[in-house]
């Protein structure tokens, strides 16, 4: 009797644990939907700009899951761009404190180091974050080690090598496509420059008015007039409150004033094989 007694309580404890556990469980689950509802609202007002939003939504997630590498770095962004420098980079490496895979927050640190001009440990950042070659956001990450050759270091050939790879990693990402065509610009291949500008201005880009007006540069210098004033006036329709768009009324003056004055030369140039007049 004793002995059954004995067994019926210990099936007891057993359940009482297996409860327990149960409820933990749902309890654990119930906080991490939480957590997870707070984060991607969170996450939202950021992409949006909302950074007051956006803190207040992080800093529940945090407080729901204070160790979640994910929310510590989009945390640590939303304190950046409030203007608070030392809590965003304190809670970038904490986030790869806990996640030492976690390439988002290396790049958004490496990106804060860049703005700064501590340019050394941004370079190592990104480099880093090249490493791990599941990473989605590569051809990004080769894109900043190409402005960063190019703007601080002014290295144009590795900057180039960069933009490159970083078109390998994804052949639609338009930005690098631009800097290449600035490149090329620079060193007066128009051609390659028109090539790249055109490629710029597709997928995402599509909106951007600049490789549509670098467009129109490369295609002035290449003396195809005509073509460059079309790109010139699909700025003016398109793109009225961009900045390119006084910029392309003044180009389309200049060229105006190119066609007005080669239109003079070339017929003063046929005057000197008329007949003299007596």
């Amino acid at each position: 009797m004793h002995k059954k007694s004995l067994i019926i309580n210990c099936l007891l404890m057993m359940v009482g644990i297996i409860s327990m556990y149960s409820c933990s469980s749902k309890k654990n689950a119930v906080i991490s939907k939480k957590a997870g509802l707070f984060y991607g609202e969170g996450t939202a007002n950021l992409i949006n700009k909302k950074y007051t939003e956006a803190l207040k939504m992080l800093l529940n997630a945090n407080e729901l899951e204070p160790n979640n590498s994910e929310i510590i770095n989009n945390l640590g962004m939303a304190y950046y761009f409030k203007g608070q420098r030392d809590l965003a980079i304190q809670h970038l490496n904490r986030a790869i404190e806990l996640n030492k895979k976690n390439a988002d927050a290396k790049s958004n640190l490496a990106t804060i180091y860049y703005h700064e001009g501590n340019i050394k440990k941004a370079e190592n950042l990104y480099k880093e974050v090249t490493t791990d070659l599941t990473y989605e956001k590569l051809a990004i990450t080769y894109y900043n080690l190409g402005v960063l050759e190019l703007d601080k270091k002014k290295n144009s050939l590795a900057a180039e090598n960069y933009f490159k790879k970083s078109l390998e990693e994804d052949e639609n990402y338009c930005p690098s496509y631009f800097q290449i065509g600035l490149i090329k610009y620079s060193q007066r291949k128009f051609n390659s420059a028109l090539k790249n500008f055109r490629e710029a201005s597709m997928g995402v880009c599509y909106e951007i008015p600049a490789p549509i007006y670098h467009q129109a540069l490369a295609l002035i210098e290449l003396k195809k007039y005509d073509e460059a004033r079309l790109k010139l006036d699909l700025i003016e329709t398109r793109f009225k409150e961009s900045p390119y768009y006084k910029k392309a009324k003044h180009k389309i003056l200049e060229i105006g004033q190119m066609q007005t004055r080669l239109s003079s030369e070339k017929q003063a140039s046929g005057n000197l094989f008329e007949s003299p007049e007596f």
